[in-house]
């Protein structure tokens, strides 16, 4: 079958006081958020997109054994100082964290 790319968000995510995590969600994650997103009267995806990234950052690291037990969505929330999706970038953490190249001279 080879590799197989998911469509569903690759999300990096700062917690205040924890090690930047990174985590692949897939389809359990969306579906938990339409049907989180229903019961609470949360807003469509694109009308709170960073909501969305949070709510399924957490599932997916919950998911993933990637969190303490008993973190709650709500307490997960109020800890999150940045999401991000990776799915569509091209760079390394070295790229993020690295002084930039200047261009150098035009060859001939």
């Amino acid at each position: 079958m080879g590799d197989v790319r998911l469509v569903a968000p690759r999300i990096r995510v700062i917690r205040d006081g924890q090690e930047p995590l990174e985590v692949q969600s897939d389809n359990r994650d969306l579906v938990g958020w339409e049907a989180t997103r229903l019961k609470h009267k949360w807003p469509k995806f694109d009308e709170a997109p960073f909501k969305w990234l949070t709510f399924l950052a957490w599932s997916a690291a919950r998911r993933a054994g990637a969190l303490e037990s008993g973190v709650t969505y709500e307490r997960w929330e109020s800890e999150v100082l940045s999401v991000r999706d990776m799915s569509q970038e091209n760079t390394t953490e070295d790229d993020e964290i690295g002084t930039p190249t200047l261009p150098g001279p035009e060859p001939g």
